[in-house]
């Protein structure tokens, strides 16, 4: 199944929890068969009548004991929901209701009817339900991997319990540096290093959590090699900066997940205007795909735990600091003298540190 990418999920800041105050359809939501779509004529759907009210428990298993009670087109939407409900939570009414052939009429009454405010809301819910599960797979395979690491040892005292939970913090993290050395594409970073270093102007984009800091740290690595670079992370500014691009000039982009919906607009915006678009994430996403060059850092494997901060961001770190390195030896003398001059203008406030990085 395939939704167009205008149809991107976008909640309304307001939506901060599930909303369990059942919506039961007006009278005129629930149509009489002259009334609705060819799709729902032969069956009017017994969901909403008396003792049939859906309560509000996770989406999937209620459509799942629900069917038997719907019209054909509500099975319809049911069905596909079920079998692919990550696809479903990224359409817009408009492109869910083309792809199963039913009205958009249909798409919301199927959403009241099955005890949400709306399509907006059965999506959230669908997101919210679809990340407990991936969770509850987490937490289960992390457990699987710990009883075959530790085995016997498992039964040790509480502080070896924090001991190995220390150690897999760090195992984690090794882990993802591990990855990403073996998966980085030498020569797409030398690409990317010789691109940056001969532009008239580098722009860093991220945005939100990790991605927006990790953008910063590029911008901080880059500018003491004397690069003209920018970092932008916010959805207008990225928008308007990417607008002025021109052939020549470097759009960067860092993200954890490659698909923030302001970040493939400003990517398509920047390839517009002709700049040499680089990104900084799994390469399998749409930014990665849509780049012309991509550093691949995938997304950590399942067992990293719920409460623990994503190893990726040393993955990333690592790329960031690669490439600076690489600028670095493109630009030669340029770069050691833009260096010194830097560290002596700071020896002023602190004097010589011993063992100080010539970098930082």
């Amino acid at each position: 199944m395939t939704f167009c990418r205008a149809g991107q999920l976008k909640f309304p800041v307001n939506i901060i929890s599930f909303n369990t105050t059942l919506r039961m359809p007006s009278k005129t939501a629930d149509a009489t068969p002259g009334e609705i779509s060819g799709a729902d004529v032969g069956k009017k759907s017994d969901m909403n009548k008396p003792g049939t009210t859906p309560d509000s428990g996770d989406i999937l298993p209620r459509l799942e004991t629900m069917m038997d009670s719907m019209t054909r087109a509500e099975v319809k939407i049911a069905r596909r929901i079920l079998a692919a409900p990550n696809d479903f939570v990224r359409a817009s009414v408009r492109s869910a209701a083309a792809d199963l052939g039913v009205s958009e009429p249909t798409i919301l009454r199927f959403c009241r009817a099955v005890g949400c405010d709306g399509f907006k809301d059965l999506k959230f819910r669908l997101i919210q339900e679809l990340a407990l599960s991936q969770a509850m797979t987490d937490q289960s395979e992390r457990a699987t991997k710990s009883a075959g690491a530790t085995g016997p040892a498992a039964t040790g005292s509480a502080a070896m319990g924090k001991e190995r939970d220390n150690d897999r913090v760090f195992d984690t993290i090794i882990e993802a540096l591990t990855r990403t050395r073996d998966t980085l594409i030498y020569k797409d970073l030398l690409s990317s290093a010789q691109a940056i270093a001969k532009a008239g102007r580098v722009v860093v984009y991220g945005i939100g959590g990790s991605s927006a800091a990790l953008a910063s740290e590029v911008h901080n690595r880059l500018f003491r090699l004397n690069i003209p670079v920018m970092v932008f992370t916010d959805g207008y500014t990225q928008r308007m900066s990417a607008a002025i691009l021109a052939e020549g000039n470097v759009a960067l982009f860092v993200s954890s997940t490659g698909r923030p919906r302001e970040l493939q607009e400003t990517l398509e915006l920047a390839k517009y205007y002709k700049a040499t678009c680089i990104a900084i994430t799994d390469k399998e996403t749409p930014l990665g795909r849509d780049a012309d060059i991509c550093l691949h850092v995938g997304l950590a494997a399942s067992g990293v735990e719920e409460i623990q901060p994503n190893p990726m961001r040393f993955a990333q770190l690592f790329v960031i600091d690669r490439l600076a390195y690489e600028v670095a030896a493109v630009l030669g003398e340029p770069a050691h003298l833009a260096l010194r001059r830097m560290r002596g203008s700071v020896a002023w406030l602190h004097g010589i540190t011993p063992q100080q990085p010539i970098g930082d």
